[in-house]
């Protein structure tokens, strides 16, 4: 949700969690999400290229720094899903373009479940972060707040999760449908702009996990999460998000609640987690 992000060696990012106040976990870990692995460079075990996942045993270097949209128009690809074009790049996009093959992306998630994990402590402080119209969102997840970030800007948190989950072609129509609404097929995005922009993003969004109180998210990075979406409706030439969507229901859940921000009666959506046992089995 995942996803959003992509990637880079853990030890490089900003260690988000030393900003939590010291927790001890009382349920347990939240398993690692797809969109964790987009800036983790985890490798796994799952042979996705034999699912149809690569379409290139190497990919070529000029392929990371020219625009994803340039690489797709080339005479050899432009029959190709984009994310197969780009499944040698790292695991976390052969394995998506290998169920998207399947049209099933329970195997996808169930792999990276059982290979690593990122605790999210119960009673961790919660943080809350207010966005340019308002609106609040609080998280417990220190490590990668960025996915509940990117996972409530693209409402992925307020659909049916049984139906993201498990119906396919829902969960085509709904990416599809996302991807209309924005302009990605003249989109300059390269992967490796995309591995830079993403560190930007950490460091401001380091910055404010850091901070006591509610955070005010500015616009600029509300709009550079949003790239990373484009960048999947790129890959999957308007198709989408078809891996972040389910991750982001297999992640979470949210409630809503009415709250005085100053003076100001605003919504706040609070993310619950499903490895801390918080959210209905999907």
């Amino acid at each position: 949700m995942a996803f959003a992000f992509f990637i880079t060696a853990l030890a490089a990012l900003p260690a988000l969690a030393e900003f939590a106040a010291p927790q001890e976990c009382e349920e347990g870990v939240c398993h690692i999400s797809h969109l964790q692995l987009q800036v983790s460079g985890i490798p796994n075990a799952t042979n996705w290229a034999a699912l149809g996942g690569v379409c290139l045993a190497e990919l070529p270097e000029e392929y990371q720094t020219q625009p994803v949209s340039d690489v797709l128009q080339k005479q050899e690809w432009k029959e190709k899903d984009g994310w197969c074009v780009f499944g040698a790049f790292d695991p976390w996009i052969s394995g998506c373009a290998a169920c998207r093959k399947l049209r099933d992306m329970h195997p996808y998630f169930e792999v990276y479940q059982k290979e690593t994990a990122n605790p999210i402590f119960k009673n961790a402080t919660p943080k809350t972060l207010r966005f340019p119209d308002g609106s609040l969102l609080t998280v417990r997840d220190y490590t990668y707040p960025m996915v509940d970030m990117y996972c409530y800007l693209n409402g992925y948190y307020d659909m049916d999760r049984k139906k993201l989950v498990n119906d396919y072609e829902y969960l085509e129509k709904i990416s599809e449908a996302q991807c209309a609404s924005v302009e990605w097929q003249n989109s300059d995005l390269s992967m490796q702009g995309m591995f830079s922009q993403y560190l930007h993003e950490s460091d401001i969004l380091a910055l404010l996990m850091a901070e006591k109180g509610i955070s005010d998210v500015n616009q600029s990075l509300v709009d550079s999460l949003e790239s990373h979406f484009v960048m999947k409706c790129l890959l999957g030439r308007g198709h989408g998000a078809i891996c972040d969507i389910p991750e982001c229901a297999w992640r979470g859940c949210v409630t809503h609640v009415s709250r005085l921000d100053g003076t100001t009666n605003v919504t706040e959506t609070i993310v619950k987690y499903t490895a801390l046992n918080e959210c209905p089995e999907v």
